[in-house]
């Protein structure tokens, strides 16, 4: 009599984790290892790990090769697993096997399928005794995936390779590659695996055939292509981003935030919008942003790393750089670029101008083309404008400076003295006219 392997109450304590991702992923063409490229401003790989700890698993165990197992020294709570030689995945889940405990559960994913869901793999998870959950999907058209054969009471029959099929065979149910198995029925299975194939490798497909043979029930659960896709190439990169933000975008509706054309917004994993907010098309948002409620971010702005209070007004056509603190009824407007900078309540950066490593009180008034000189060529520093204070257009601010609390700078001054509250600051030469000098110098 089959039994469940996990109780409905207790988090899976039995389960053990594989993730393979020790390919060398020659065909995404970069000197990136392909599982550390991005989708939605997240690594491949950590959208593996983070659905994989989401099931509360005993342990999880990540099968990498020589030349990536550093990039993985400031992961906690992770087993890494170096495969030496890379002969397959079959060999692969032998490197890891000893370190598993014999009376668990085990399962393995693959760190280049970012897109599967925690509940897909919480089911395939869920065997009973003497099975085997194996995650598969419908294909009609002719590809490259490993083939699953149903046998007549609807559990797999079969499971082959693409390569080893013969020209006139194709089937439509696909192998994943994603499974669930008792850790002892693995262990008793892996010996027996064989590398008589074209490619002289160890597939982990034939698991399945010889659990077969050993009269152990294969049980499919189906999914779509799209969970289950592996990201190999740039192709598939796209493809893979074009999911996550069409997911993105579609939470952040659901939660309240207008975007006038969607499919031009771009979002990144951790981007976190209050209620209310509008954002205008060809706007791009990059990791670590946080936007208030009832702030509204026009056309082509670029916005990374900072926090955007309430009822704030960014752009047309604004970069908001990492470090950059906006607080509430702030504005900033068309062609401004604000690095490293906190620009605080009420203040107002219009026009054409750089503000960097800057720290801007409230209701300043910033006039069009000023910029504070923050770089030397050697080193970074700071201006300090304080509360109230009026910066006329054309201005450049020379770090380290301070201008005081209700102080006015001049139209096209460049300042590199402190400037004391309550006073006017105005450098520039003096305004010559040569009367008649039109005349004199004759027509054009």
């Amino acid at each position: 009599m089959a039994y469940w392997l996990f109780s409905k109450k207790n988090s899976m304590k039995n389960l053990e984790i594989i993730i393979l991702a020790a390919g060398k992923g020659t065909r995404m063409k970069s000197s990136k290892p392909k599982i550390f490229h991005e989708l939605g401003g997240k690594q491949i790989i950590d959208y593996v790990i983070d659905a994989s700890f989401r099931l509360k698993p005993k342990r999880i165990h990540l099968v990498v090769n020589n030349q990536i197992k550093d990039n993985f020294k400031n992961y906690n709570n992770l087993n890494i697993v170096i495969q030496k030689k890379q002969n397959g995945t079959g060999d692969a889940i032998k490197s890891a096997i000893k370190s598993l405990e014999k009376d668990s559960v085990t399962l393995v994913l693959y760190g280049d399928v970012p897109l599967i869901k925690h509940k897909t793999i919480l089911n395939v998870s869920k065997i009973k005794t003497n099975k085997v959950n194996l995650l598969c999907f419908n294909k009609e058209e002719r590809n490259n995936y490993g083939k699953v054969i149903l046998g007549t009471d609807g559990l797999i029959s079969q499971v082959i390779e693409q390569k080893e099929l013969k020209k006139n065979e194709n089937y439509y149910l696909c192998n994943s590659g994603v499974f669930a198995i008792e850790t002892k029925l693995l262990s008793s299975l892996l010996p027996k695996l064989n590398n008589n194939n074209k490619k002289k490798e160890f597939y982990l497909t034939d698991i399945f055939n010889l659990a077969f043979r050993k009269g152990v029930k294969v049980n499919p659960i189906e999914t779509s292509e799209t969970e289950v896709m592996g990201v190999n190439d740039k192709n598939d990169l796209a493809m893979a981003e074009k999911v996550i933000q069409n997911e993105l975008r579609s939470k952040h509706l659901t939660a309240g935030v207008t975007m006038r054309d969607p499919d031009t917004v771009y979002l990144s994993k951790d981007t976190k919008i209050g209620k209310d907010v509008t954002i205008h098309p060809f706007v791009i948002i990059g990791k670590n942003v946080l936007i208030g409620n009832n702030t509204e971010i026009h056309a082509f702005s670029h916005i990374e790393d900072c926090k955007i209070g309430k009822e704030v007004s960014i752009g047309p056509y604004a970069r908001i750089r990492p470090g950059t603190k906006i607080n509430d009824n702030a504005k900033v407007g068309n062609f401004v670029e604000i690095k490293n900078s906190k620009i605080d309540k009420g203040s107002k950066v219009n026009h054409l101008s750089y503000i960097g490593d800057t720290e801007i009180g409230k209701k300043v008034n910033v006039g069009a083309g000023t910029i504070t000189c923050n770089y030397d060529g050697a080193s970074k520093f700071k201006t300090v404008i304080k509360d109230k204070a009026f910066i006329g257009s054309n201005s450049s601010l020379v770090a380290p400076l301070i201008v005081g609390k209700n102080a006015y700078i001049g139209s096209g001054s460049t300042i590199t003295k402190h400037v004391v509250e309550n006073s006017l600051a105005v450098e520039r030469s003096s305004q010559k006219m040569v009367k008649n000098w039109s005349n004199k110098k004759g027509k054009r």
